[in-house]
């Protein structure tokens, strides 16, 4: 399939990059590049991207292709936080913008890049159909953008939503701000698995290369399986809190120690999530588990001699580094890049 692929320079965009070339499909990406790669100097991706603004995306540009799969936005709670009308806009209104676009250009497919961050706070397991409650502009922007898409439903174009639980792993353009990236980080550099909450938030976990790979599952699956569906993605056995996250790392990680940021705070983010759905009519599985994907991230970090000069760069850190743009002059508030 000729696939477009927003944010494909990210996280995850070039890990899904690569994995739907090697599954043999035609892939143009979409991207403004904000964060250059960080982790290794692979460049391949970027001859095969458009360099641009989701906000400028056209008609034209998405012409000629069976499937959109939209990853680009604002990437997380702090970063929506920072500025929420432009979340709201950038997560929300664009992401329906290129929805409503990418059906007039005949594609057939949108799978869109949602967040298990839409449950909230709640203590039950949660499945597709319970209720959600987003505590930020980020999930609340995603559980928007959810409702407008299903509308867009019929024979001729298939939404489909792709609630991920939250991402981990090695990445040709690491993010450090994220858990389990965050807590090996600071355990490989400082011997610190340092909590900045009282740890006792639950959270899904998902591998980048299963998250990945969850994508090609919704291309490659007959159209009536997916159309209009919601899918979370993730593992029913990687539901952990960030406490036991941390004492996985402790034993996986030499002279290593716990330590809880004094005066911490109970996380208002906190969910256990069912994943039957997506097994049961997709067959995915995930092929990560916790414990090897925390090995890998250690010795990935061990071998680049990873310190404590890495680990505060703000290359890591998405919301560092679009604030050292705007004070570099190189984007503007609005985060559009200044030329």
């Amino acid at each position: 399939m000729k696939i477009f692929l927003t944010g494909n320079l990210g996280y995850v965009g070039t890990v899904l990059h690569q994995r739907l070339e090697n599954n043999n499909h035609d892939v143009t990406g979409c991207d403004i590049n904000y964060f250059p790669k960080n982790w290794n100097d692979d460049s391949s991706n970027i001859d095969k991207s458009l360099r641009k603004d989701i906000r400028d995306i056209t008609k034209e540009d998405l012409i000629g292709f069976d499937a959109v799969c939209h990853l680009a936005g604002l990437s997380n709670d702090p970063m929506g936080e920072i500025n929420q009308s432009l979340t709201n806009e950038i997560n929300f209104l664009e992401t329906v913008r290129i929805a409503k676009l990418s059906k007039e250009a005949g594609i057939q497919r949108f799978i869109f890049s949602s967040s298990c961050s839409t449950y909230g706070l709640n203590e039950d397991i949660v499945n597709e159909n319970s209720e959600v409650v987003p505590q930020t502009a980020y999930a609340k922007s995603k559980v928007d953008s959810e409702i407008e898409l299903l509308k867009l439903k019929d024979s001729t174009f298939a939404p489909i939503i792709l609630r991920n639980a939250t991402v981990y792993g090695i990445s040709p353009n690491l993010r450090l701000d994220l858990v389990i990236n965050n807590l090996v980080g600071s355990a490989v550099s400082t011997g610190k698995i340092k909590l900045l909450s009282d740890g006792t938030a639950w959270r899904p976990l998902l591998h980048v290369e299963d998250m990945a790979d969850a994508f090609i599952k919704c291309i490659e699956a007959p159209i009536e399986q997916v159309t209009g569906e919601t899918f979370n993605v993730g593992s029913n056995d990687d539901n952990v809190t960030v406490l036991q996250i941390a004492e996985k790392i402790l034993k996986i990680i030499p002279n290593s120690e716990i330590e809880i940021a004094k005066n911490s705070n109970k996380d208002n983010r906190s969910y256990k999530v069912n994943f039957d759905k997506i097994y049961q009519k997709l067959g995915f599985k995930t092929k990560w588990n916790l414990d090897d994907g925390i090995k890998y991230i250690y010795e990935e970090m061990k071998n680049k001699n990873f310190s404590i000069d890495d680990f505060t760069n703000k290359k890591f850190f998405r919301l560092k580094y679009l604030i050292w743009l705007m004070e570099e002059k190189k984007i503007n508030e609005k985060l559009e890049l200044i030329k």
